[in-house]
């Protein structure tokens, strides 16, 4: 995909992440969550949909940074929708300036869409401060800090974290009551969210 053509599509991700986000309350977003955020849904996408190709593999190269996972497109994509004021900027981050544009039309647009207002349920009900202390604790990118790698995050069902989520996940859905089995999508990843962040706290590995 050509550099200009990488930068659209990662524009639109972020207006309809931020859209999302809005719906949730969260009128402003500092850049460093945007990326933080975006590499929580491709991971989790791995995670949740292990059978499927990742709707975000092959469009994002995260690395990992001090302040988190970053991709450096990101930033383009930020002074794109500037430029096209279809952002606005505040002491607090970025918001959506509600001006007109095309929506996309791509063949991932509504899996998107959908995914992303799962991702945001999930931020809405276990905040910001939670959701990125499981995002630095976050097996692929800590070994990646550990061994100073300087390469790309993995993003695909094989990468670290989706090893870690997946250990737990015959045990989780082995916990579930009939009725439970055919949860939605939102209700599953807050169930299994208590549950690992159960783990976590208690250091299970």
């Amino acid at each position: 995909m050509a550099k200009y053509d990488e930068i659209i599509l990662k524009s639109e991700d972020i207006l309809l992440l931020l859209e999302k986000l809005e719906n949730i309350g969260w009128k402003y977003v500092r850049e460093s969550s945007i990326n933080r955020i975006l590499y929580l849904s491709a991971v989790l996408y791995s995670f949740r949909y292990a059978e499927k190709d990742n709707i975000f593999k092959g469009d994002y190269n995260f690395i990992r940074t001090l302040s988190g996972p970053e991709d450096a497109d990101i930033d383009n994509a930020v002074i794109n929708l500037k430029a096209n004021e279809l952002l606005i900027h505040s002491e607090e981050g970025y918001g959506l300036s509600h001006v007109k544009h095309t929506i996309s039309l791509s063949e991932n647009y509504e899996l998107k869409e959908s995914w992303f207002d799962d991702i945001s349920f999930i931020l809405g009900i276990y905040g910001e401060d939670k959701i990125f202390d499981f995002i630095f604790r976050d097996p692929e990118y800590k070994n990646s800090l550990e061994s100073n790698s300087v390469y790309n995050l993995n993003i695909s069902s094989d990468n670290d974290t989706v090893k870690f989520l997946n250990k737990f996940k015959e045990t989780f859905e082995s916990k579930l009551t009939m009725k439970e089995n055919i949860l939605n999508n939102k209700d599953y990843l807050k169930l299994y969210f208590e549950y690992i962040f159960g783990k976590i706290l208690r250091g299970e590995k």
